[in-house]
């Protein structure tokens, strides 16, 4: 794994991406409200990602579609549907649209505010 300092902002918004369940995205705007920056800026997190299989990035969406992916649209795709997340004409089944959202997702999932492991 890449992270070399937990207290960059970079690793603090892959540990939170990482908690995301499969199955599930997150908007970007969300991520950047949990992490107290900017969309933009979590765009160029998930560009700069080296660990697709860890950080998964892929998981990532944008409020009006998928965004954007590294290895293009079309294997982000495959892998949303790998995972359950996009429906058979392509729209994302379970997106965490607020924070409110994200903390209730990974509550119903078992997490508590010390479980997440990284």
């Amino acid at each position: 794994m890449s992270w070399k300092d937990p207290r960059s902002l970079r690793d603090i918004v892959y540990v939170l991406l990482s908690a995301v369940p499969l199955g599930y995205t997150v908007t970007y705007s969300v991520l950047a409200r949990l992490a107290g920056t900017s969309p933009r800026a979590i765009g160029v997190f998930m560009r700069q990602n080296r660990d697709l299989i860890v950080v998964p990035c892929h998981r990532v969406v944008s409020v009006r579609g998928l965004g954007g992916y590294s290895r293009g649209l079309s294997f982000k795709e495959k892998l949303l549907r790998l995972e359950g997340a996009l429906s058979s004409d392509g729209g994302v089944l379970r997106r965490i649209t607020s924070v409110e959202d994200y903390w209730r997702v990974l509550e119903e999932q078992g997490y508590t505010c010390c479980s997440i492991d990284v």
